[in-house]
This record gives C-alpha cells, sequence and structure tokens, in this order.
C-alpha cells in the first residue's frame, strides 16, 4: 500500500510553491512519495530551528512516538500553520485537509489518509490550546495506522 501521509498539510507547500509557475497543462495533481518526503524535509527545516527540538525527537515523531513536550507540540502547529491548514482560531480545518488530500495525494495513499482525518477529527475539540490540539490530532493519526504515518 506504501506510505500514507497522515501530514495533510504537505500538499500545500507544493501547491504554493509550484502551481503559481506552472502552466495548467503540465500540472499533475498527485504527488509521488520521493515529492512527499522531500516536501516534509523542507517542512521541518522551517520549524525545527523556531522551537527547542532535538533531532532525536523529531525523529522519534516521524516513528509515531509523542513525547509530552511543550515545544513539540507547538512545532507541530508550526507544520500546520506553514502549510495553512488552520484556522485563524487555531484549530484544523478538516475540510481544507480532505480536500488537499484529494487533490495531491497518489491514489494508493488517498483513502486511508481520508479515513484516518475523519476517524481523528474531533480530537482537537478536546483541547483549548493550538499546540495541543495540532499534537494530539496528529497523534490519532498515527495511531490510526503507524504503519503509515510520516510526519515532518
Amino acid at each position: 500500500m506504501g506510505v500514507v501521509a497522515w501530514l495533510w498539510w504537505a500538499p500545500t507547500i507544493l501547491t504554493v510553491l509550484i502551481m503559481p509557475f506552472t502552466p495548467t497543462s503540465l500540472v499533475q495533481c498527485a504527488m509521488s512519495r520521493k515529492q512527499l518526503l522531500s516536501s516534509m524535509d523542507m517542512m521541518r527545516s522551517a520549524c525545527s530551528p523556531k522551537f527547542k527540538v532535538s533531532t532525536e525527537m523529531l525523529d522519534s515523531l516521524r516513528q509515531g512516538i509523542f513525547e509530552e513536550d511543550r515545544e513539540l507540540k507547538c512545532y507541530t502547529m508550526c507544520i500546520a500553520q506553514m502549510a495553512g491548514t488552520m484556522t485563524k482560531k487555531g484549530e484544523l480545518n478538516i475540510q481544507k485537509t480532505l480536500s488537499q488530500l484529494d487533490a495531491m495525494l497518489p491514489p494508493g495513499m488517498k483513502e486511508t489518509a481520508k479515513e484516518a482525518v475523519l476517524a481523528c477529527r474531533e480530537t482537537q475539540g478536546r483541547y483549548n490550546d493550538p499546540c495541543e490540539k495540532t499534537f494530539y490530532t496528529t497523534k490519532c493519526l498515527a495511531e490510526y495506522d503507524r504503519e503509515a504515518f510520516l510526519f515532518p
């Protein structure tokens, strides 16, 4: 089945950077696994210096291991903000997320990723803090299918 990108906000980066400069006839709507990983690395490089998070913590997060750390929680929010999937109220926009998954992920990844987002959509409602909303929603996505989970 391949890797399912629970990172529902990664496709936004590709869209923002490439779409305005690409003729419509050349646009491909889905990223390859290699493009997805490259996009995630770019996001990680942009957000990680803003927080006191070690490479080990970020590598563990990529493996679906969520350390209870305020800086790490806010790192996950930075990723969501960078992708543009957070509302001004600090909540994840589920509809935008689903639209991005549909438009950007390869066919073999879409359905499971969408199922995970729908299964975890209520998680953020349990928290008031935007960092915690993003962190625990992302944790829910990892727990939905740890084998397929990826995060910057």
